[in-house]
């Protein structure tokens, strides 16, 4: 009855798609963008802020904490694919191997060059039953019709590929205290309710 929402994307439901929904789906992938601060300082770079305006703007906002070092060097969205992944196929979260690109002073270039051409730089996190027990944390350019790119600020969205089902997106759950206390509240409530309608 353990519930992480909120070490998987807190109020965006990622991690009861990946317990329960995706059963029987055949997910093969998942590509996501789980860190809000991540994307929104993306996104300010690529308005022209510099790293540190960026950073500052998402910590004045309460998106990013007073250390983001795990949030820009890729770490805590790593994580939370280990997490994905290991409800989705089993895999143990502790034997994961992590690949990381961080976001650093050079990014900014690249999501100026990137916005310039209709695209936005994003931080990319994915795993793959193709590669079992890998995960990795890319910059990518994303295109207009991906979900990745169709991200505003804190926003975040996981996607989870599945051949024959078609993707299974689910986006939103900005980051903010209000969206992590929503995820206990939601997890809460998950182990306690008591259950109701069909069953």
């Amino acid at each position: 009855m353990i519930r992480i929402s909120g070490a998987t994307g807190a109020a965006l439901p990622a991690g009861d798609l990946s317990r329960t929904s995706l059963r029987g789906l055949d997910c093969r992938t998942i590509r996501a963008c789980p860190n809000g601060t991540v994307t929104f300082v993306l996104d300010r770079l690529a308005e022209g802020d510099t790293p540190a305006d960026a950073i500052r703007a998402a910590q004045l906002r309460g998106i990013a904490e007073a250390d983001p070092s795990a949030d820009l060097s890729g770490e805590d969205a790593a994580t939370k694919v280990r997490l994905l992944a290991a409800l989705a196929w089993g895999w143990d979260p502790a034997e994961v191997r992590v690949h990381t690109q961080p976001v650093d002073v050079s990014t900014a270039g690249r999501a100026l060059d990137a916005v310039s051409r209709s695209r936005r730089l994003r931080a990319v996190a994915g795993a793959s039953l193709a590669e079992p027990g890998i995960v990795r944390v890319r910059l990518e350019e994303t295109e207009p019709g991906d979900p990745l790119h169709a991200l505003n600020g804190p926003e975040k969205a996981v996607v989870f590929g599945c051949p024959d089902a078609g993707d299974v997106t689910v986006s939103g759950g900005r980051s903010s205290p209000v969206g992590a206390a929503l995820a206990l509240v939601k997890d809460t409530v998950e182990v306690t309710a008591p259950r109701t309608g069909f069953r």
